[in-house]
């Protein structure tokens, strides 16, 4: 396996299409080093978007500062939009590796089909199991949907499945959409009074304590089922915000990246064996 060059990864999600270059195969993923996202809605129809696909990242195939060694790409866009990449990984002359559940004996997921689990929620649960110490973990990632994953470790890792409910913004949005006048509520607005008292902070404090109140459900029900404590790491864009109401939370930053190196290292392992 080569150390020399850098690798682009891409996290293909409902809202937005994010990349980023890590450094070096050989380095442990802590900060990309370069970082950039397109809203998906602009690749569509995702059939024809190689060519914007190629403007996007051409910054990075062609002018990385070590060249590109392959392209990591976890996509829950379809396969329309794995072909455009592809496209311009052909062009570009540069290795395709798509994230795939189940391909490592290290790490197993007992979804009944394996294919359907999001690719985003296996990238992240590839991360927690390269620094998570705990035999039972919850990963929860705070993206257009808020997704519960159950993670174990008992001879090798094992994902028993999870949950899928509303993301914050999708709620607060729900909310605005389809009811007369209520307002939509920035969450980073959203205060820390004992008890709401006004619209905006009766909207993001009931969703905010909704979506706290399901991890800690799941929390306890592993807890007793386990009999010992779940570790909890919260991963997306609101886990920062959302840590104040579970203080006990860990994050796990760029998880689907982070995830990505360990599928591919894990691939450059089992090929070199």
């Amino acid at each position: 396996m080569s150390n020399t060059g850098s690798l682009l990864c891409i996290d293909a999600g409902n809202t937005l299409v994010k990349w980023c270059l890590h450094a070096s195969v050989s380095l442990p993923f802590e900060q990309p080093s370069a970082f950039f996202s397109h809203p998906t809605t602009g690749f569509k129809p995702f059939s024809g978007a190689s060519k914007l696909l190629h403007q996007q990242l051409a910054p990075c195939l062609d002018h990385a500062q070590s060249p590109v060694q392959a392209v990591l790409l976890s996509n829950v866009l379809g396969p329309d939009f794995e072909r455009s990449v592809r496209e311009v990984c052909e062009v570009a002359g540069v290795a395709l590796h798509v994230l795939t559940v189940n391909r490592h004996a290290e790490v197993q997921s007992a979804y009944e089909t394996p294919a359907a689990l999001g690719k985003d929620r296996w990238a992240a649960c590839m991360a927690l199991t390269q620094v998570s110490q705990a035999a039972v973990n919850l990963l929860v990632s705070f993206g257009t949907a808020t997704t519960f994953d159950i993670v174990v470790k008992n001879t090798h890792w094992q994902h028993l499945g999870g949950y899928i409910v509303p993301g914050i913004e999708t709620m607060l949005q729900s909310l605005h959409s389809n009811t007369a006048e209520l307002p939509k509520v920035d969450f980073n607005l959203a205060t820390a009074n004992t008890w709401p008292v006004s619209t905006q902070q009766a909207i993001g404090q009931g969703v905010g304590r909704m979506q706290a109140a399901m991890v800690q459900s799941i929390a306890a029900q592993l807890e007793q089922e386990h009999r010992e404590p779940a570790v909890v790491w919260l991963s997306g864009g609101f886990a920062p915000m959302m840590q104040a109401s579970l203080p006990q939370a860990k994050l796990l930053e760029h998880a689907v990246f982070k995830g990505l190196l360990v599928d591919y290292l894990l691939g450059q392992k089992g090929a070199a064996a």
